[in-house]
């Protein structure tokens, strides 16, 4: 995300949202916001956990970042490359998940549906990832 992203969402540029976004972008997994804090208080050291709370959720709010809520934690990314999420029930992990056939799929499904404009989607996959499951078998 450019920095003129921030200046079309139509809000304030801050030092904070512009510190949040840029440790988004470089962390590729999906943070929560403690690891969010952690992140951003190496540069901005004054910075307190709500402010970075308070953010991430005015980001998502004005779309330039993805909320996701697995296992009652919440995440955030700000991949907006169409992707779907695979994610483990038993350690919570979750991984991105690229399919094109999948996403161009459901668009088209999307376009039947009527009264509705649809402009994008994603798809959870749930299940037991590779290293829980050899845990399970091994334990």
């Amino acid at each position: 995300m450019a920095m003129d992203t921030i200046g079309k969402a139509d809000m304030k540029y801050t030092n904070q949202r512009v510190e949040i976004i840029a440790f988004l972008r470089e962390h590729k997994g999906h943070p929560t916001v403690d690891e969010v804090y952690d992140g951003v208080r190496k540069k901005l050291t004054r910075i307190s956990k709500a402010t970075v709370y308070k953010n991430l959720k005015f980001l998502s709010e004005k779309g330039l970042l993805e909320e996701v809520n697995v296992k009652g934690v919440t995440r955030f990314e700000a991949n907006f490359v169409p992707h779907h999420h695979l994610i483990c029930r038993e350690c919570g992990k979750m991984e991105d998940f690229k399919s094109e056939e999948l996403f161009d799929y459901s668009m088209k499904i999307a376009e039947e549906i009527e009264g509705f404009n649809i402009d994008s989607m994603s798809t959870n996959f749930y299940g037991i990832c590779k290293k829980c499951k050899e845990e399970n078998i091994n334990g």
